[in-house]
């Protein structure tokens, strides 16, 4: 896909005179996912547009901390959080695997306990230039998990993903997410809306190496029959070696919905094999 461009040198001579050397060939933007910082895609919404590399696995896991605040408030665990990453014999494309977390919320001054859903997924780098880079992932969700903590009906989402180096400090990414995403009505029964969720991220890299992020996401449908949503998050991340990176992030919503807003501490590991 991303063929070493030629260049054609015309040697020009004369009896008299040798023909001058070639001028040197141009060399193509080397792929920029090489690092497990530019790999990992946690904690952000945002997802990362590089594919995990040729036959490698990449666990990502973390724990987060929401608490719920108004009437009704409360807090809500999730852990482990587990995203399962399998590069291919293509470097551009991987499969991914959302095994169930474990979730305890005590939000309206009810105490519950449960998993989540299961999701199935696949992401392709389509390209990439000097300062670019994008690509594409998709994946579905199944209703597998407890009621209290279920989606109730399976969920679609497709991304754009992008990103764009500024220099050799600051970069800028985002995704655009179509999705098809489900939740219980006020009949207490799954109902399918759609939400287009687009993100965007201003990371600066860091000695270490490391990254620290700020991260908007609008989200056009919070769930069935409630308005819009805005999150702000931010990170920050640190590479050990090239296999390993611990992150620790703080979000929280602005938007009031219900009466209610929402603010979560987190942190997390990710480890390549």
């Amino acid at each position: 896909m991303h063929a070493v461009l030629l260049s054609l040198v015309t040697l020009i001579g004369t009896a008299a005179s040798p023909a001058p050397s070639p001028a040197p060939t141009p060399n193509a933007p080397s792929d920029p996912c090489g690092s497990i910082l530019s790999i990992v895609t946690r904690p952000t919404v945002t997802t990362s547009v590089c594919t995990v590399r040729r036959h490698n696995v990449l666990l990502e896991s973390g724990y987060t901390n929401t608490q719920t605040t108004g009437a009704g408030g409360g807090s809500t665990v999730a852990y482990p959080q587990a995203y399962l990453r399998f590069g291919t014999s293509d470097p551009h494309l991987e499969f991914d695997v959302t095994p169930p977390s474990a979730n305890a919320s005590s939000v309206g001054n009810a105490a519950a306990g449960g998993t989540s859903d299961v999701g199935l997924g696949a992401k392709y780098e389509l390209g990439y230039g000097a300062r670019w880079l994008y690509g594409v992932n998709a994946a579905v969700t199944y209703p597998t998990g407890s009621r209290a903590f279920s989606a109730g009906a399976a969920q679609y989402i497709g991304n754009l993903n992008w990103s764009y180096t500024v220099n050799q400090v600051i970069g800028l990414s985002g995704t655009v997410g179509f999705n098809s995403l489900s939740g219980l009505s006020s009949a207490n029964s799954p109902q399918s809306y759609f939400a287009f969720i687009p993100s965007v991220v201003a990371s600066a890299s860091l000695p270490g190496p490391s990254e620290f992020y700020v991260e908007y996401t609008y989200f056009s449908q919070a769930g069935v029959g409630l308005g819009g949503k805005s999150l702000i998050d931010s990170a920050f991340l640190r590479d050990f070696g090239n296999r390993v990176q611990l992150d620790i992030e703080y979000g929280f919503s602005p938007t009031l919905l219900g009466g209610q807003r929402q603010h979560y501490l987190g942190g997390g590991a990710s480890i390549m094999f």
